[in-house]
């Protein structure tokens, strides 16, 4: 094992190697790469050497400069919905088997699975680090790093301390509050629901989010720039000028790893420009953004970046404006089930080079030195018949006060159909929102609110604030599961 300090070194040579090399080649070999991913896979993988078969492609055919996008499509349907863990893996033998990771089960049909033989368990903290070293300066900056991250995910690292505590917010704040002083930063890795209770915890606890210098990773659902603004003001965070501190976002796949996507500090600036800047918003848009805004609500796309050494990004059946489906190759030959051009179910557009530049220019930031990819969250989010999940986390979090009263869950509800004597018509949208511990007549005065603004930014929405007690399916979260923000239940608040 190499000394700590040598270790930094190494990730300090590596990030400055890794800044000087072009974007436009790095991508290229990206793509080459992950070809050469799915050669490997189809030797080893019997479900995806028959994928290909069905596709009408031999495993013969890769060899002679197929193109990536001529390969299937992998879903979690077509892949864990239908073949066996033993059909999907590679031979590994059991006693080498060292990690097994799940997918969140949002969908309701199934699990998928990542599974790390002992080898690669044991590498994962040099990624991980490295990310670290980019954007906290782990190295140089002793570092305490809590993970409240659900569903059993943790992670290991050799350049910080880890605690690994999940939705248990009276541990966390006792750990920041009696160890975290020892440490020149904290970070806390957790969702965009859960740090709610966790701010309030550490307030009633008296945690000090100054002085321990805390930054804080936001994982497992989208994060739109009102949510950050919330988040930061708690923590005494400037988003637009912080040097050191950020609220950031990570974008990870259950099946494929953690981070493969991920913020940073450009790419937030970016963003947040985007909110009053027509002209960067309709670059990162793709085109030029609705007259009135209905569509986005001012909701920016999320800016991630990604290491084209690890993973291939592609956007499947691109629209005029190049938004599309979002699919990755993981470019690990050690991966126990290979999963070329996997679909990750989010709506996402690749901007190029030129677009980042100019995007950049506009927010007065330094360029990216990554390459970038745009999200716009769920496909399955982004319907006709209501406006995206986004606006609606806009909409709530757009005053401190009021959103400190809601707990941040929601449920999007179709509007529903109407006849009458001249014809059908679908009325809005409808959206029950969870109050916090709050009398029936605040609540009330706060629906009459959230609705006046929704009116005022011409988001086509039916506001309902619901009782703590009496939000449907879950009245007390439980942060272990996903919230599904969208429901096809049609009946009445």
């Amino acid at each position: 094992m190499l000394p700590l300090v040598l270790l930094h070194s190494v990730r300090r040579l590596l990030l400055r190697h890794a800044r000087r090399q072009p974007i436009g080649p790095t991508v290229a070999r990206s793509w080459t790469d992950a070809l050469g991913v799915a050669r490997w896979a189809a030797k080893v993988s019997p479900a995806y050497a028959q994928l290909l078969r069905e596709h009408g492609l031999q495993v013969s055919e890769l060899k002679a400069g197929v193109p990536l996008n001529a390969l299937p499509v992998l879903t979690k349907a077509n892949t864990f919905g239908r073949f066996t863990l033993a059909e999907l893996a590679r031979p590994v033998a059991t006693e080498q088997l060292a990690d097994v990771l799940t997918s969140s089960g949002r969908s309701g049909s199934h699990f998928g699975y990542r599974l790390s033989d002992r080898r690669s368990h044991e590498a994962a903290w040099f990624g991980i680090d490295l990310g670290l070293e980019d954007a906290f300066q782990v190295g140089t900056r002793p570092t305490l790093l809590v993970n409240c991250l659900p569903m059993g995910v943790v992670f290991r690292s050799r350049a910080v301390a880890v605690a690994n505590v999940s939705v248990r917010e009276d541990m966390a704040c006792a750990i920041l509050r009696d160890v975290g002083p020892r440490f020149a930063q904290t970070l806390l890795c957790t969702d965009p629901l859960f740090v709610r209770r966790l701010l309030d915890a550490g307030r009633e606890s008296g945690v000090d989010w100054r002085a321990l210098n805390t930054s804080v990773i936001l994982g497992e659902e989208s994060l739109v720039e009102a949510q950050r603004d919330h988040i930061a003001r708690h923590l005494g965070i400037d988003p637009d000028h912080a040097p050191q501190r950020m609220v950031g976002s990570s974008f990870g796949v259950g099946e494929l790893g953690l981070n493969l996507l991920f913020e940073t500090r450009p790419t937030i600036r970016i963003r947040r420009a985007g909110r009053h800047l027509p002209a960067l918003a309709a670059l990162l848009h793709g085109g030029a953004v609705d007259p009135g805004g209905v569509r986005f609500a001012g909701s920016q796309p999320a800016v991630f970046c990604y290491a084209p050494q690890r993973v291939c990004v592609e956007i499947i059946e691109p629209d005029a404006n190049g938004w599309g489906g979002l699919c990755l190759t993981l470019l690990d030959r050690q991966a126990v089930i290979p999963l070329p051009r996997f679909a990750t179910g989010d709506l996402a557009r690749l901007p190029t080079a030129a677009d980042m530049a100019q995007a950049a220019l506009l927010a007065g930031v330094e360029a990216p030195w990554l390459p970038v990819v745009l999200l716009r969250g769920r496909q399955s989010d982004n319907t006709a018949d209501a406006p995206p999940v986004e606006a609606v986390k806009e909409l709530i979090y757009s005053d401190f006060d009021d959103a400190q009263r809601l707990t941040g869950a929601f449920q999007i509800l179709p509007g529903r159909s109407e006849r009458d004597h001249t014809g059908t018509a679908v009325s809005p949208a409808r959206v029950r929102v969870q109050a916090g511990a709050i009398a029936t007549a605040d609540a009330n005065t706060l629906q009459i609110r959230l609705q006046q603004r929704a009116d005022a930014s011409l988001l086509p929405l039916e506001i309902h604030v619901i009782a703590q007690d009496q939000f449907p399916g879950r009245p007390h979260l439980d942060f272990e599961r996903k919230l599904n923000y969208r429901t096809l239940n049609s009946a009445d608040p």
